[in-house]
């Protein structure tokens, strides 16, 4: 059908990103993203918002079916990038949705659960731009009306000044991206022909048997697992030292991302506390209301995780190898299906789920039922991916020493 492959085109015409493709695929994307940001802001917006809509979600749509941010590099371990555009536009999109349907406008306030504060001075231009740049920067809603409930981990790095602040988070930097490549690279030596390659194959080992085939592959997954903490910490480090460097950023507007999820004694705290709330909002407003009004509280809660399966299936359709709901989606249904048996457990026995114990079901729910999506991602081939010049990877170069010291 010739308007579904106009709609969906095939990944292999996907165009490479250049600055031609910049300006007529990603530019007016990021620009109509920006537009809606400015005129949530501003009151009585609404019909204007109505109108942009259609336009912003066609733009994006068109952005992240048609770019291909791998292609220039000839190098299909870089695929990922791919998988992280399609993440990136698909918030842009649900985003500008709920911009759209705002009745009252945002604004930055200290406190979000403190009451309005009285009617403002009117808007400057300037005031408007800079806001605006800010809402679509910062996911979390630090700083803003929007951000009621977020849960914040207590800051380590220095806040008093912004120079301490960045050479602590640089230092923060650095010791993570080790421990990253140590991470990534003991995942990818279980397998370096199959998914620890970019052809990617299954973390199930078929010559073993099922008890060993099954601890292997769950130890991957903790194992991948951590990795992934450590590369969107990552991410979180170097926006951070942006934000304060280049863009003069208040230091205390960056708080932790991550509360040590590893110590969670029950699945709600891993997911509402311990784990990062960068996409909350998406959550919340497009999976937790909606769902709520027809199923209530076991609404609130799978809404959430099945707006978070389909994000992340979308973004592993972004990598041009196909996707998977179940395998994906199906692991943050079965996270929702864990938190309503701990309320089942509560309302039953009277305790909350927590403890020694507690965290022993904690860290084997998520474990276990990670084994199926991790295996998609392997299958992929997103544990082959490179994040470093072959020639200056860390783990590479301390191999080089070792060899070099046992001869």
């Amino acid at each position: 059908m010739d308007w579904l492959t106009e709609l969906v085109p095939p990944t292999d015409t996907r165009v490479p990103l250049s600055l031609q493709s910049f300006t007529q695929l990603f530019l007016p994307s990021l620009l109509l993203y920006y537009s809606t940001a400015a005129l949530v802001i501003i009151p009585n917006t609404l019909y204007a918002r109505l109108a942009l809509l259609p336009v912003t979600l066609w733009s994006a749509w068109r952005t992240g079916t048609r770019l291909d941010l791998a292609a220039p590099y000839h190098d299909e371990r870089l695929i990922y990038l791919n998988q992280g555009l399609t993440l990136a536009i698909s918030t842009l999109g649900i985003r500008a949705v709920i911009w759209t349907f705002q009745l009252e406008p945002f604004y930055k306030t200290p406190d979000p659960d403190a009451p309005r504060p009285p009617k403002q001075s009117p808007f400057t231009v300037d005031q408007v731009a800079r806001d605006a740049f800010d809402l679509c920067c910062n996911l979390r809603g630090i700083g803003w009306n929007w951000s009621k409930g977020l849960r914040i981990a207590k800051e380590t790095r220095p806040t008093h000044s912004r120079i301490a602040f960045a050479l602590s988070t640089f230092q923060s930097f650095v010791a993570t991206l080790l421990l990253f490549d140590v991470l990534h690279y003991t995942v990818q030596s279980f397998s370096w022909s199959t998914f620890g390659s970019a052809a990617g194959g299954t973390i199930f080992d078929p010559q073993l048997s099922p008890i060993p085939r099954y601890l292997g592959s769950t130890l991957i997954t903790y194992l991948a697992g951590l990795t992934i903490c450590c590369g969107i910490q990552l991410g979180f480090y170097m926006a951070s030292f942006t934000g304060v460097v280049l863009f003069r950023n208040d230091p205390a507007s960056w708080p932790p991302i991550f509360n040590a999820p590893w110590l969670a004694t029950s699945l709600a705290e891993f997911w509402a506390q311990r784990w990062h709330q960068v996409f909350r909002d998406l959550f919340v407003s497009c999976g937790s209301k909606p769902l709520a009004a027809v199923f209530g509280r076991m609404g609130t809660v799978l809404g959430a995780f099945l707006i978070s399966g389909l994000l992340h299936v979308a973004g592993l359709w972004g990598m041009g190898r196909g996707t998977e709901f179940w395998t994906v989606a199906g692991y943050f249904l079965m996270m929702g299906v864990g938190i309503v048996l701990e309320r089942v457990w509560r309302n039953a026995t009277g305790h909350k789920v927590g403890g020694a114990l507690g965290w022993v079901w904690t860290m084997l729910w998520v474990v276990c039922w990670g084994n199926f999506m991790v295996d998609a991602w392997a299958r992929k081939g997103l544990i082959g991916s490179v994040f470093f010049p072959d020639e200056s990877r860390p783990m590479y170069r301390i191999e080089r020493i070792v060899s070099d010291i046992l001869q």
